[in-house]
């Protein structure tokens, strides 16, 4: 189990509470709100969740993964699984963190569903995905590449620029935001 003190991305998501949001939810419910009341107050929640879809297979993670600020290792595993290699159908155990990220952007763009295009990926998988990095995120299970219907997600990359201490990827016209808990650095592919 992991200690929510020692996630990364606090201080980013602290960063996040200050920038303008969505001030309505998809289904047009007024309480969707950014920052989301108590975030400034009470810190970053203490139970998350995360609903994903991954395209790949239609599968889906729909749970909640942190209770009481501790990781549930059955839940990351299942979550794991979910977003694993499905060319190969071999799994990693992700960087938990990586959910943190997509709980934060269910807030901050007010989506019920975030779609993975991809999470761990074998070094078969990665060597045979046109202009993937040789010692990709991917391979390591640090690294997904998401999508949020009816969102840009250039701005999705943009946003995500100022709060993950890792790797953050823009796809212009591809419509996927590549985000990873490697070394600091930000491009466009």
């Amino acid at each position: 189990m992991i200690d929510r003190r020692r996630l990364l991305i606090g201080a980013g998501a602290a960063g996040l509470l200050s920038s303008p949001g969505a001030s309505f939810a998809e289904t047009g419910s007024a309480g969707c709100v950014w920052p989301p009341p108590g975030w400034q107050q009470n810190g970053f929640p203490s139970r998350r969740w995360v609903n994903i879809l991954f395209v790949h297979t239609n599968e889906t993670f729909k749970d909640i993964y942190v209770e009481d600020g501790v990781y549930s290792k059955p839940q990351v595993e299942k979550f794991s699984h979910v977003v694993r290699d499905f060319r190969a159908n071999e799994w990693k155990l992700m960087d938990p963190r990586l959910m943190d990220l997509l709980f934060v952007l269910h807030w901050k763009y007010c989506k019920d569903e975030i779609r993975i295009f991809s999470g761990y990926r074998s070094e078969a998988t990665n060597a045979n995905i046109e202009g993937a990095a040789k010692n990709s995120q991917h391979i390591q299970a640090r690294a997904l590449d998401i999508h949020l219907d009816n969102v840009n997600n250039d701005e999705v990359a943009l946003d995500f620029r100022n709060i993950v201490y890792g790797g953050v990827g823009m796809y212009p016209g591809r419509e996927f935001t590549h985000m990873d808990m490697g070394a600091l650095r930000r491009w466009v592919g």
